[in-house]
């Protein structure tokens, strides 16, 4: 079954840093249903996490691995 990576930017707040934009990666199985997978604030780099979802769905990453993949791209 076919995954969908879908980015989301969202402005956040930390009380230590104030406020900021950050990234957040979800998986959706069916986007008219609840999301597989979910990591939030993940960078404040729109565009690396644009290149993140982008390979996820062109090599059909198991949501099982997002985590580590994302770890990786990270390094």
């Amino acid at each position: 079954m076919c995954i969908t990576y879908i980015l989301f930017q969202r402005k956040k707040y930390a009380p230590e840093i104030g406020a900021y934009h950050s990234c957040d990666l979800v998986a959706y199985r069916e986007l008219y249903r609840p999301p597989v997978a979910v990591l939030r604030d993940v960078t404040p780099d729109g565009n690396l996490a644009l290149r993140m979802v982008q390979a996820f769905n062109k090599h059909q990453l198991s949501p099982i691995h997002l985590k580590d993949a994302v770890l990786d791209m990270l390094e």
